[in-house]
């Protein structure tokens, strides 16, 4: 199955996977509302023009004024088509679980992605940058697209992934890549030291402090009657992104980001 997400992030900066906090009928945030092609997910409408996403990115100098925003986290089919689709709201639990949630119903050989804000050029080019799941894609109007010009390749973002990440189910401090075992630490590490973007885990996991075993949903919402877990002490671990660090081989440790600060996982 190969399930695409960048929660998040991608991956992130304000919003729980990237970009700025954006509240539904806020004043504060005036940028137009842009709205995905459900029948081609490499385009979109903004500002009364329709777009085509190109596989060209810049860097966030490259970002200009904010102007606009998607934030929908979508499933598309093979062919492009929006299957499923989810709000993404500011960085709060509600976020990261509609993630999880969406990657658990959307259906094999579907890609997931967070589609965040949209931006003019720095150099005021004649594009639009929309973020996709950490990547800043430029995207232009349908009308000005070239024969050269590469259309976003939505099934191949994350082609350069070895495996895929996760959280082990019977320590919550640990995150598993093919059997590999790497160990969350308590050091850090700084943005200037990340490499490229691995993976995105998009986890909320509430675990016991003791134990490290993560609580299951049920177990959530039980009714302690009795005092049982009087004392105990819980946990909760936002997991978004992985990254390699700049300084080491992905082998021997890599970057995760929890709970917005990106801490050192050593392999076991």
């Amino acid at each position: 199955m190969s399930k695409m997400l960048p929660l998040l992030c991608a991956g992130i900066a304000c919003l729980s996977l990237t970009g700025c906090s954006l509240q539904e009928g806020n004043s504060e945030y005036p940028g137009e509302q842009c709205y995905l092609n459900k029948d081609n997910v490499t385009k979109f409408s903004c500002m009364g023009n329709d777009y085509t996403i190109l596989e060209d990115t810049v860097s966030n100098n490259g970002l200009g004024a904010w102007v606009g925003y998607v934030r929908q986290l979508v499933a598309v089919d093979e062919t492009g088509k929006v299957i499923l689709q989810e709000d993404l709201k500011n960085g709060t639990l509600q976020t990261l679980a509609k993630i999880s949630d969406l990657v658990d119903k959307a259906p094999g050989k579907s890609h997931v992605l967070p589609f965040v804000n949209v931006y003019a050029a720095s150099d005021a080019g004649d594009y639009l940058i929309v973020d996709i799941d950490g990547e800043y894609h430029k995207a232009v109007i349908d009308e000005d697209v070239r024969d050269v010009d590469r259309v976003f390749d939505f099934k191949d973002i994350r082609q350069s992934t070895s495996c895929g990440f996760s959280v082990n189910p019977r320590n919550a401090t640990q995150i598993l890549c093919d059997g590999v075992v790497y160990q969350v630490t308590s050091d850090t590490v700084s943005d200037g030291e990340l490499g490229s973007r691995i993976d995105l885990l998009a986890k909320n996991v509430v675990f016991d402090a003791e134990t490290k075993i993560p609580l299951s949903k049920e177990e959530l919402r039980e009714i302690d009657w009795y005092g049982e877990t009087v004392g105990r002490h819980r946990e909760q671990w936002m997991y978004k992104d992985v990254y390699e660090i700049n300084s080491r081989e992905r082998t021997e440790a890599v970057a995760v980001r929890i709970n917005d600060v990106f801490y050192v996982a050593k392999r076991q």
